[in-house]
C-alpha cells in the first residue's frame, strides 16, 4: 500500500485581504455531509464562482468532513471557505480525538473505502494539515484552482 502525506503541520495559506471568507459548524454526524455540500456550492455560488468549481470544491468538503467525522471524536466539525481570485481554500477543523495523520493512499481494489483523500490530492493545487486554531483538534485544508475565474 502506497502512501502520500500531505504538508503536515501547516496552516491554511492566508489568502490576503481582498478574500471573502465564510465559516460554518455542523454537527458530527453523517447527515450534515449533505448539508456541507449544500453550504459550499451555495456560498460560492453567492460568490459568483462557476458550477464546475462549486462541484469540485463540494467534493473535497464532503471527503474531507468524512474523515473528521469518521476518524475523530468530534461532536461538532467547523468548515471554512475562502476566495481569492485563482483560488478556493476549504478547510475542516475537528475537535480532536483522532489517532493518525490523514494521508492519501491508494486502497486496494477490493477495499469499499480509502480513496478520499487520493481524490482531494488529484483536484487540489495543494492540501495540509496542522493544528486547529484551539489546539484541540487538527485543521485539514485543501487549495483549488479556480478554472473558470
Amino acid at each position: 500500500m502506497t502512501y502520500d502525506a500531505p504538508a503536515l503541520g501547516t496552516t491554511p495559506p492566508d489568502l490576503g485581504a481582498e478574500a471573502r471568507c465564510a465559516a460554518f459548524l455542523l454537527p458530527a454526524d453523517g447527515l450534515a455531509v449533505r448539508e456541507a455540500r449544500r453550504n459550499v456550492r451555495e456560498q460560492f455560488g453567492k460568490w459568483g464562482i462557476g458550477l464546475d468549481d462549486c462541484d469540485t470544491a463540494a467534493l473535497v468538503m464532503s471527503e474531507l468532513f468524512t474523515n473528521a467525522l469518521i476518524h475523530t471524536t468530534s461532536e461538532e466539525i467547523t468548515c471554512g471557505l475562502g476566495v481569492a481570485p485563482d483560488l478556493l481554500l476549504i478547510k475542516v477543523s475537528d475537535e480532536g480525538g483522532g489517532h493518525s495523520t490523514p494521508s492519501a493512499r491508494k486502497a486496494t481494489l477490493d477495499e469499499g473505502g480509502g480513496r478520499g483523500l487520493m481524490l482531494v490530492k488529484g483536484v487540489s493545487d495543494r492540501w495540509g494539515v496542522g493544528p486547529a486554531k484551539d489546539g484541540g483538534g487538527r485543521i485539514v485544508w485543501a487549495v483549488l484552482r479556480l478554472t473558470q475565474p
